[in-house]
């Protein structure tokens, strides 16, 4: 699943909200690789949103991994180091956030399209659910390095939009694979429990 938006958008929160919940309501363990904020800083965030990664962890049902610290190790040892912890922890969720930051390193565009092959195919084969963000600059006609989109079997939207007076944030499911799925925009709220999608209604 990529998830694209801009600045601010709520992108880290629904991301935290996927991997949390599915810990706490599902059972099943989660895997959040950051490039964009530290660890620390993520779990302080996050925790003034009622999510407590760092208990999580301690139960071993949520691994943070700050790859911050392995910006200089190259793609391929980020992407060894992410399936390496995926194997130890069992882990049915994975959040990379963002894959925008994680491939700065890929030099070429070729050499970018086979890792994003090959990640998919991957994470497919072993049955994880994959939560990729991706950061769209203010008047992108693409997401990411426009690639993503297409390889993606689901593309989610944050947008923030100025109405009147007061900055809003919209969500919109713009691609997934083998659903009839809705295609309007749809409020998108942050609350004390997280990003909150309050359905399209017709006035």
């Amino acid at each position: 699943v990529l998830l694209a938006g801009g600045t601010g958008s709520g992108k880290t929160i629904l991301c935290t909200q996927f991997i949390c919940r599915g810990a706490t309501q599902h059972g099943e363990r989660g895997v959040y690789a950051t490039f964009e904020e530290d660890g620390k800083t993520l779990r302080r965030n996050m925790l003034g949103l009622g999510f407590d990664l760092e208990r999580l962890e301690r139960e071993g049902l949520v691994r943070v991994i700050d790859l911050e610290a392995m910006k200089g190790a190259g793609v391929s040892a980020n992407i060894e180091f992410i399936l390496g912890t995926l194997r130890e922890t069992g882990a049915e969720r994975l959040v990379v956030d963002s894959l925008s930051a994680f491939l700065t390193a890929c030099e070429e565009r070729f050499e970018y399209r086979i890792l994003m092959h090959m990640l998919y195919k991957i994470l497919k084969a072993q049955g994880v659910t994959t939560v990729m963000t991706c950061s769209v600059p203010a008047g992108s006609p693409t997401l990411g390095l426009g690639i993503e989109e297409f390889i993606a079997d689901a593309v989610l939207t944050l947008e923030n939009v100025v109405e009147g007076a007061e900055l809003k944030t919209r969500f919109m499911v713009r691609k997934m694979r083998g659903t009839n799925h809705s295609k309007k925009y749809h409020d998108a709220i942050v609350t004390g429990n997280g990003l909150k999608i309050v359905p399209f209604t017709a006035t």
